[in-house]
């Protein structure tokens, strides 16, 4: 059965918000301020004629209770040439669009309409909730056509936010308006409401694009201006600037708000504010919500549900601390790693430096960075004087994958070093962060040709990515390689390639069944039993699988050494694994 009061008017409010409304058993209205129309204004001295604008309020306004109005961004639709055969009566407004304007916005002055219709609501008690976005504000050219066909054109400004009563009550330098920023770190009012707990509860999902000024009003008793007691500041930013309020003057009363992520979040607030925090607010609103609601009172709070409150709060004040912690624990931990996103996020020093905390915490040692001792003509980046020679090494971070200059630049630095040591214990290394504005598992992983591979093999010296280190670090953490061995692959030729730690490969299955956990392989004087260890290396991650049956010419065996066999894991693999035999 559907409620007589409170009834609703939106404007602009999503269709699937409008139906949860309406399945509360209130009556719901659905208006508009207009959309944005696409004016064909090419060329210069263009002007395009707009007929009357095609907002959309019930008829009956005055009698509604509440007003919601959602000011996000709407979008444009096709520009229709009005109909002038049909009218009546001796005058007649339209409006003109003129180059270089291509959008025309009709809602500003569709608000200044909705103002219009809000003047006749007198004394009768009423709510606008507002999802404010960023101001717009424009000068309409209106032409005025008469019986005598004489033209008079007027220029009029309006602003998106015209209707609200404030406007038409406070000068802009008591309530400012157009002051937009956009944000969305947000915080609750110190406010003891159930409207400010509502709202915290969706803190997370707000969008803010407008900030507003508390209104002052005259004190009389202090004879100077003051901030107005009925503006209730409702949620700020992190300037403690106003960016949601409650507005209590007179009989129309204003809950502004930020945007929000979604829709369903949307909805899910609205339905939330109309069921709970504003029929305790607006009684006369909401008769039949409230006929009990003195029962919330203090004054009626049933036995022990005081200490229950109070132990509410107390955990609500232990859970805020514990998170600021929390935060805190994040924070220092990213600042602790930062240098692994460096690796495969930033280019130019900050990425030479990231490449060398990396190798430091790899423990090499004697790392000098070139760029920090000479002025001269840049050549290697990084130099690591090793026991068994000179490591020199060049880091590059790109937008795409590496020319052949690039990748062999490393090498006539390795000559030139060589000639002035006079030995050939010079080893070279490219380390480059390729095609660095991608997530690192869809870039071209490995970067280089077969060709550049080749090269490298051919001039001895090494090709390496940045994601190979993040990969490495975690790697090295997990206990599948020591940074001992790391550090061996450093001096290799060609592709680097880093393997696994006291272990002996077993190659990729050459079949794989039931489910991708059995492998069959071909060993040779490999010692395999049950409860080996086995570790899988695929691209992206390395993990441990452990060996649950043995199969040799279709038999059961506790351990084989040579031999076509299945092996039964414990994880799935792929063909593409690399089975390696942990000793």
């Amino acid at each position: 059965m559907i409620k007589e009061k409170p009834q609703i008017c939106t404007i602009d409010l999503d269709k699937n918000i409008i139906q949860a409304i309406e399945n509360t058993n209130l009556h719901c209205y659905s208006g508009t301020l207009g959309n944005p129309i696409k004016v064909p204004n090419s060329s210069n001295n263009q002007t395009t004629i707009l007929d009357l604008l095609h907002f959309e309020f019930p008829p009956n306004l005055q009698e509604y209770d509440i007003i919601i109005i959602d000011l996000k961004d709407k979008e444009s639709i096709e520009y229709c040439e009005p109909n002038f055969d049909d009218f009546s009566g001796n005058k007649r407004s339209i409006f003109l669009s003129n180059f270089p304007e291509t959008i025309f916005d009709p809602r500003p002055f569709s608000s200044y309409h909705l103002k219009s219709e809000l003047k006749e609501f007198c004394d009768k008690e009423v709510l606008i909730i507002v999802f404010c976005s960023s101001d717009v504000a424009i000068d309409y050219r209106i032409r005025k056509i008469n019986s005598n066909y004489s033209l008079m054109d007027e220029i009029k400004n309006y602003s998106l936010y015209e209707f609200l009563p404030f406007l038409h009550r406070f000068s802009n330098e008591h309530y400012l308006l157009g002051k937009q920023k956009f944000g969305k770190n947000i915080k609750p009012f110190n406010l003891d409401c159930s409207l400010i707990d509502t709202l915290s509860k969706f803190i997370d999902n707000f969008i803010y694009e407008m900030i507003f000024d508390h209104p002052k009003e005259w004190d009389q008793n202090n004879k100077k201006e003051s901030k107005r007691k009925s503006f209730i500041p409702l949620l700020l930013n992190d300037q403690n600037e106003i960016i949601g309020f409650l507005d209590l003057t007179e009989n129309i009363s204003i809950l502004a708000l930020p945007q929000l992520k979604n829709q369903e979040q949307k909805k899910n607030l609205i339905l939330e504010l109309l069921n709970n925090s504003l029929p305790e607010l607006f009684p006369k609103i909401f008769p039949y919500s409230t006929q009990f609601a003195w029962l919330t009172s203090e004054s009626y709070f049933l036995p022990n549900h005081a200490k229950i409150l109070q132990k509410k709060k107390e955990i609500e004040e232990e859970f805020k601390l514990k998170l600021k912690e929390i935060e805190q624990e994040i924070e220092v931990n990213h600042n602790k790693y930062k240098f692994l996103h460096d690796l495969i996020t930033e280019t130019g020093e900050n990425l030479v430096k990231s490449v060398e905390y990396f190798l430091q915490w790899l423990d090499f040692k004697n790392i000098t960075n070139m760029d920090e001792i000479s002025t001269k003509i840049k050549e290697e980046d990084l130099q690591i004087e090793l026991d068994s020679g000179l490591l020199v090494i060049e880091v590059k971070g790109i937008a795409g994958t590496s020319k052949d200059k690039e990748c062999s630049q490393i090498y006539k630095i390795k000559n030139r070093r060589t000639k002035e040591r006079n030995k050939f214990d010079v080893y070279a290394l490219y380390i480059v962060n390729h095609q660095r504005f991608l997530p690192p598992h869809e870039r071209k992983n490995p970067p280089f040709s077969q060709e550049q591979i080749k090269d490298a093999e051919s001039d001895e010296r090494g090709l390496l990515t940045t994601y190979q280190l993040f990969q490495l670090y975690f790697k090295i953490e997990e206990d599948f390689i020591t940074k001992e061995d790391a550090r061996k692959y450093f001096l290799d030729y060609g592709l680097i390639e880093f393997k696994p730690s006291n272990s002996h490969e077993l190659g990729s299955a050459i079949e794989i069944y039931n489910n991708n956990t059995v492998a069959i392989l071909n060993i040779e004087n490999i010692t395999i039993n049950q409860n080996s260890s086995i570790i899988i290396c695929n691209d992206d991650k390395w993990f441990k699988a452990k060996v649950l049956e043995i199969q040799l010419n279709g038999q059961k065996v506790d351990e084989v050494s040579n031999g076509e066999i299945g092996i039964k894991l414990d994880q799935k693999i792929t063909k593409k694994s690399i089975l390696w035999l942990q000793q």
